[in-house]
């Protein structure tokens, strides 16, 4: 018999905090929506999971292991089994180190996970996946020069076509009430899925937002008519946002855009829960690897550069993140080592990788992985930055230029994600 529970807190930081993201400083000034962690845990035969989505840009691995290490003293997971991620609004604050707010805010996640463990009750579990093409676009884009761009500018006539492809898949994974109890069919918790970037208000500049993944919260428990507790998790779209570059220039809308995006995912995701086969008595297992990424080396060259660009009265995109990497990479180590994991629930994988993963590597995993269903979970157990396909890096642009890691690196974690599977499968 499976048993699972469900719990939020809020995690909202104090006004006055960096909203990163933007590459100039933004000091949050308002609250426009909150920032929550979502929490689910499972258990059945003896095994269990607990994920968890927090309403943040990035927590690095420093805090995380930290996480982890106290909810297996309150709840009895291994670390293996305890997945954390981040939804990457660009509208949160990011979490690289301890200060008064990360310690709380760990100790909310924490609070979070070992809340869901306590309200376990008789449970079943489902998960199925719907499609929502019409959000996703790759921002990066051939041009005529041969080059490959990030976000050229909407009506750019230079554009040649997409640099890459989009991932529309809507997953879900869906706990409710068994079959026979008092709450029978109720839900508990669910967990969605989309590979795309945040959206933003227009108020996003110094309002504190969980952007299209809060909203999404709201949309779907609307839509079933009952309050539970949805999170929406972010898959592999380091390379993927919601600019239409074919299309007009939307006026400020502030969050209505934003809004009617939430509402596209939740009415997929609600299509998906309806298509759903619950069970109440299946396997759950889960494997973790930590794995080593070379870091790119900084050369004099790049110092020298560094320094022009640093000059430059209005750099650009790519300009502006080149300084920052070389200036963050100069203080930084040869290697990463971080983690990669996978958690099985009946036929379905799920996938955490630590950063953010380019949307062919995420595909790749789907496409070879040995589970009828797998999601990918970007942002999760540690925030490592770009990790771009080899073949991004040949083709150069914005996201490999602000890659730490050598070439291979998202090569690396697709592998070791696709071992994990396997083990988990056999198993």
């Amino acid at each position: 018999m499976m048993h699972a529970g469900a719990a939020e807190l809020d995690i909202t930081p104090p006004l006055g905090l960096n909203m990163p993201g933007l590459f100039h400083e933004r000091l949050a000034q308002t609250i426009h929506d909150p920032l929550m962690v979502r929490s689910l845990v499972m258990e059945s035969n003896g095994s269990g999971a607990a994920i968890a989505v927090c309403d943040l840009i990035g927590i690095d691995r420093l805090l995380l292991d930290e996480a982890k290490n106290r909810i297996e003293k309150s709840t009895g997971l291994p670390p293996s089994a305890i997945l954390i991620s981040c939804t990457h609004t660009h509208t949160g604050t990011e979490a690289e180190e301890w200060t008064d707010y990360t310690r709380w805010m760990v100790n909310r996640i924490v609070d979070s996970v070992t809340i869901a463990w306590s309200r376990r009750v008789a449970a079943e579990v489902g998960w199925a996946s719907a499609s929502e093409p019409r959000l996703p676009f790759n921002r990066r884009f051939k041009m005529k020069d041969g080059t490959y761009r990030t976000n050229p500018g909407i009506g750019n006539p230079d554009i040649v076509e997409p640099g890459g492809p989009v991932d529309p898949e809507v997953g879900a994974l869906c706990l409710r009430h068994a079959s026979g109890s008092s709450e029978s069919g109720k839900i508990i918790g669910l967990l969605g899925n989309y590979s795309m970037h945040y959206i933003g208000g227009g108020d996003h500049e110094r309002a504190i937002s969980a952007d299209y993944f809060g909203m999404f919260a709201k949309h779907i428990c609307q839509l079933r008519e009952a309050p539970f507790v949805a999170a929406l998790s972010v898959g592999a779209s380091g390379d993927i946002n919601n600019i239409d570059v074919k299309g007009s220039r939307r006026p400020n809308d502030r969050y209505q855009h934003t809004d009617r995006a939430s509402v596209l995912l939740a009415a997929a995701a609600y299509w998906a829960i309806n298509e759903m086969e619950f069970k109440c008595d299946l396997p759950i297992a889960s494997a973790i690897e930590e794995i080593v990424l070379p870091r790119r080396p900084v050369t004099e060259e790049d110092l020298k550069r560094a320094d022009e660009l640093e000059k430059l009265e209005r750099p650009t995109m790519s300009e502006a993140v080149t300084v920052w990497l070389v200036r963050r990479m100069t203080e930084s180590p040869k290697e990463t080592r971080t983690w990669v994991q996978a958690l099985r629930i009946g036929a379905l994988g799920i996938v955490a990788v630590p950063g953010e993963l380019l949307v062919d590597l995420g595909l790749e995993i789907k496409r070879r992985s040995p589970f009828s269903m797998t999601t990918v979970i970007e942002l999760a157990n540690d925030n490592v930055g770009y990790v771009p396909s080899r073949q991004t890096f040949e083709e150069g642009g914005y996201e490999p230029t602000c890659s730490p890691f050598e070439p291979g690196a998202g090569e690396q974690i697709v592998e070791t994600a696709l071992a994990l599977l396997g083990q988990l499968r056999s198993n």
